[in-house]
């Protein structure tokens, strides 16, 4: 204990050999508090804050054509994307601003199929709660498709009308590189 106090009084005649008074002590932590306050608000803007513009009807009914969805780019850095989650994605590794908006249907590990208008996983139908009609192309997921330890099936909820989602050969199944947020 007493060597506490005997080190709270060097640093305090520290203070007052640098002639530093309680007025600049309050100034210089005014000023502190201003930098994390900004800094804080940065970090929300650039982590929260994202927007991107669903330019196609793929997402219809959930997202029309030029709704400008919001997109959360923190909520992945503690925690993965869940089953029917709407996340927005760049496909490949390029610097375009072109962002895809679609759900997440099959999770890392999975194996998907699409049979008969109907989603498979693991062998398993799934309800796809956001559409009813049967889907008319099964595409690249007429076969068994099984996801890497990164990878998600993507689809669209307009899927009859679209179809540029993990059953296209272009897009395929995405990594969690490629995830940009949860769009919502």
């Amino acid at each position: 204990m007493k060597k506490r106090k005997r080190r709270i009084r060097r640093k305090v005649s520290r203070f007052r050999k640098m002639k530093i008074g309680a007025k600049a002590l309050n100034l210089g932590m005014f000023v502190i508090g201003w930098a994390i306050v900004v800094a804080l608000a940065w970090l929300y803007v650039i982590g929260f804050r994202t927007e991107t513009i669903v330019s196609d009807n793929a997402m219809s009914p959930t997202y029309e054509e030029e709704t400008i969805v919001r997109i959360n780019r923190a909520v992945y850095i503690f925690s993965s994307p869940k089953r029917f989650d709407t996340v927005a994605f760049k496909i490949g590794e390029t610097r375009s601003n072109v962002r895809y908006v679609r759900r997440i249907v099959g999770l890392p590990g999975e194996t998907v199929r699409i049979e008969d208008g109907a989603v498979y996983i693991d062998d398993e139908k799934i309800a796809y709660p956001y559409n009813d009609e049967p889907i008319e192309n099964a595409g690249a997921g007429s076969r068994e498709i099984l996801l890497g330890d990164n990878e998600y099936f993507v689809l669209c909820d307009n899927y009859n009308a679209r179809m540029d989602d993990s059953r296209s050969n272009n897009i395929g199944a995405i990594s969690d590189r490629q995830i940009i947020g949860r769009a919502g």
